[in-house]
C-alpha cells in the first residue's frame, strides 16, 4: 500500500514537471530558438559574434516588419523591405551586406525545429566589402503579432564593415 502511494506521488510529481516545462514564456523560447540558430550557423562554418548595436537596429526593423515584405516568388524581399533595412543600418554599416532570415513562431515546435525552418532572403548589399572594421555578427529577435495574426523570428546575418566615428 505504501509503495503504491509513493509510486502515485512520484508519478504526480513527474506530471507536474511535464506541465511546467510547457509553461515557459515566449521570450525564453525565443532565446532557445536564437541559441539553436546560432549553433546551426556555427556548424555551417560561421563564427558570428553578438553585437548590441545590430541587435537594437534589428528591433527597430522588427517593429516595421510586414509579412508582405517576403517576396516568395523570388525567395527575396520587396524593394520597400530592402530600403527600410538599408535606411536603418545605413548609419552603422559602411560596406558589405546583410541577409534577413525569418521564420514563423510556432509554439508547438521545438526550438531546434523552428531554428532549422528559418529561411534566408536574398542579400541586401550596401557596397562591395572593403577593408575596415569588419563585423561578422548575427542579431536575433521575435516580432509582435503582425497583420496576418502571426509572430515571426527575425535574424540579421551581417558581413560588413562598420563606420568608424570621425573625430
Amino acid at each position: 500500500m505504501k509503495r503504491t502511494k509513493l509510486l502515485a506521488l512520484a508519478l504526480a510529481g513527474v506530471m507536474v514537471l511535464a506541465l511546467l516545462t510547457g509553461c515557459s514564456d515566449s521570450s525564453s523560447k525565443a532565446k532557445q530558438v536564437e541559441e539553436c540558430f546560432r549553433s546551426l550557423m556555427k556548424q555551417q562554418g560561421g563564427d558570428y559574434q553578438k553585437d548590441e548595436t545590430l541587435d537594437k537596429k534589428l528591433e527597430v526593423i522588427a517593429q516595421q516588419f510586414l509579412p508582405d515584405w517576403l517576396d516568395d516568388r523570388n525567395g527575396g524581399l520587396t524593394e520597400d523591405a530592402r530600403n527600410i533595412i538599408k535606411n536603418e543600418l545605413g548609419d552603422y554599416l559602411e560596406t558589405g551586406c546583410v541577409w534577413l532570415w525569418y521564420g514563423e513562431v510556432k509554439p508547438g515546435q521545438s526550438a531546434l525545429t523552428q531554428a532549422e525552418s528559418m529561411k534566408r532572403c536574398d542579400m541586401v548589399e550596401f557596397t562591395i566589402l572593403e577593408p575596415g572594421t569588419k563585423l561578422e555578427a548575427i542579431a536575433f529577435t521575435m516580432t509582435g503579432e503582425k497583420s496576418d495574426g502571426h509572430r515571426y523570428y527575425l535574424a540579421l546575418e551581417t558581413n560588413a564593415t562598420v563606420k568608424t566615428p570621425q573625430t
